[in-house]
């Protein structure tokens, strides 16, 4: 089943219905028209990490980090929107967990110390639509269950774009988690600041790809781009397996 149609198994029934007015508008069945120009605009560093692995790999540091050379490259050369001019893999969290995220979602693999691409990884490269669909399809794979959730609850919103306040995307996320059963530990109702920990590494993994505006500075303002809520809409039309919270 689709994502929305699993999304609504699990929820409780009094919010199925305002939840089946935001998918409307979030107009989630929409064809994805977005040009291959686009496309490629959103997998700068998505490309450029493929590309600098190459045919030969990298060889990590002991501790499993990429080198000080190649982060050093890839601050100087890409907007991260982070600190500049740093060296070691470890204070370029954007680096790190595009590097891991990759990894999850079968484009890059370790061998003996090694960082390579799988052969999928070879095969999507330099081919930007596909590769654009792979990681929309993907974007939402999590071993945390809420994690999971909270991402797919933050695309709909995403698709929808109607609205830019950061805060309300967070207090929308708790209050979405809260229908699907999600509380925090000691049982009390999840925090607006909760639901975004649980998003924070995707949700900087979707500003890398372009899906919101960059506004240097102001965390405040989560403003859509026209390619955000078509990667958004192309997500949530995946299927996936039937799961529940027990």
């Amino acid at each position: 089943m689709k994502v929305i149609q699993e999304i609504e198994t699990r929820m409780h029934p009094d919010a199925i219905a305002g939840f089946r007015l935001v998918v409307a508008e979030a107009r989630v069945t929409d064809s994805i028209l977005l040009p291959e120009r686009a496309m490629t605009r959103m997998l700068g560093q998505v490309q450029w990490i493929l590309r600098r692995v190459g045919a030969d790999g990298i060889r990590l540091t002991r501790a499993g980090h990429l080198p000080p050379a190649v982060v050093a490259a890839a601050s100087a050369e890409l907007d991260w929107d982070w600190s500049p001019g740093v060296n070691r893999e470890s204070n370029l969290l954007p680096l790190a967990e595009l590097r891991g995220h990759l990894r999850a979602v079968g484009l890059l693999r370790v061998s003996k110390g090694v960082l390579l691409l799988t052969s999928r990884g070879r095969a999507l490269a330099e081919a930007p639509r596909e590769l654009w669909w792979h990681l929309a399809r993907t974007i939402h794979v999590s071993r945390n269950p809420a994690e999971s959730d909270a991402i797919n609850l933050l695309l709909v919103l995403i698709a929808r774009r109607g609205f830019d306040e950061a805060e309300l995307f967070t207090q929308m996320l708790a209050l979405g988690l809260e229908t699907l059963g999600w509380v925090a530990p000691d049982g009390a109702q999840l925090s607006s600041h909760v639901a975004m920990a649980l998003v924070a590494p995707k949700w900087r993994l979707l500003n890398q790809l372009g899906v919101f505006a960059r506004t240097p500075n102001d965390y405040t303002h989560w403003t859509i781009t026209p390619g955000g809520a078509a990667f958004a809409r192309a997500t949530l039309q995946t299927n996936v397996e039937s799961r529940d919270n027990d």
